[in-house]
């Protein structure tokens, strides 16, 4: 006998609304993007403010996401120790330690302070044995980029802002964006977080007591926070083998008891 799931709850905008209208006692829409009753209004809004709050609260998995990003002087530019590129339109903030320079299979060196930075500049000699980088103005800024020849191949995992899945999406031609204005417009985070959260906010907007909803949501948090994405193995022992119980490792006895 097949087994049928039927899991997908407070996937959409739709469901978020609706889940909160049931929580506070409200009328529930059969279109709550298309609402002119203010309390809908606000609760879309409040859906929206705590999937933004929710996006750096952790290293989603579900955001994570890799550039790759050609480092070369355009043609004919010249006389310049610097020079600017394009970050992903959806870049938020970077994953620590990803940066590479693929083509020298060496890890990318940055971002170098303001002062270094500087005194690279003005200097007339530079060691060039990688990319050097530092973000300005929303973009990526390299010093001593090549000007010819063999491009460098920046490469890096960045965390992503499209936490919005557009309802007009496939799986061939995702649309991901910032912000749910559409009825089936679906969460990439957690469904039940941003709802629980979104309730707080629009609890707050009304100038209602929040305590009870916000430790709905811390506990939420804290029980499904990373689960899907699992945790490493941690080895105690002094050797990089298998990280069983017993010699090179811990022993089996002993260990934790008291004196």
């Amino acid at each position: 006998m097949a087994t049928t799931y039927q899991i997908g709850l407070l996937e959409t905008l739709a469901d978020s609304v609706n889940a909160i209208c049931g929580m506070v006692g409200h009328p529930k829409s059969n279109d709550p993007a298309g609402s002119d009753d203010p309390a809908v209004q606000q609760m879309t809004v409040a859906l929206n403010l705590a999937n933004q709050q929710l996006m750096p609260m952790q290293q989603w998995q579900a955001l994570l996401k890799e550039m790759e990003i050609e480092i070369q002087l355009p043609d004919g530019v010249t006389g310049t120790k610097e020079w600017e590129f394009d970050l992903p339109p959806d870049f938020f903030g970077w994953v620590d330690q990803t940066q590479w320079n693929q083509t020298t299979m060496l890890p990318a060196m940055g971002p170098i302070s303001p002062q270094a930075w500087m005194t690279y500049v003005v200097r007339t000699t530079f060691p060039q044995l990688s990319i050097y980088w530092q973000v300005r103005g929303k973009k990526l800024w390299t010093l001593n980029p090549p000007v010819f020849g063999k491009p460098y191949r920046f490469r890096a995992m960045y965390i992503s802002q499209g936490v919005v899945l557009d309802e007009a999406s496939t799986d061939d031609a995702p649309i991901l964006k910032s912000e749910a204005r559409k009825n089936g417009d679906s969460w990439v985070l957690d469904g039940t977080l941003v709802t629980l959260l979104g309730r707080a906010k629009y609890l707050a907007f009304k100038g209602f007591a929040t305590d009870a909803a916000i430790s709905d949501f811390q506990t939420a948090f804290e029980t499904r926070v990373a689960k899907p994405e699992g945790g490493p193995v941690l080895n105690m022992s002094r050797s990089f083998g298998y990280p069983y119980l017993g010699y090179g490792n811990m022993p089996d006895t002993g260990f934790g008891s008291a004196p």
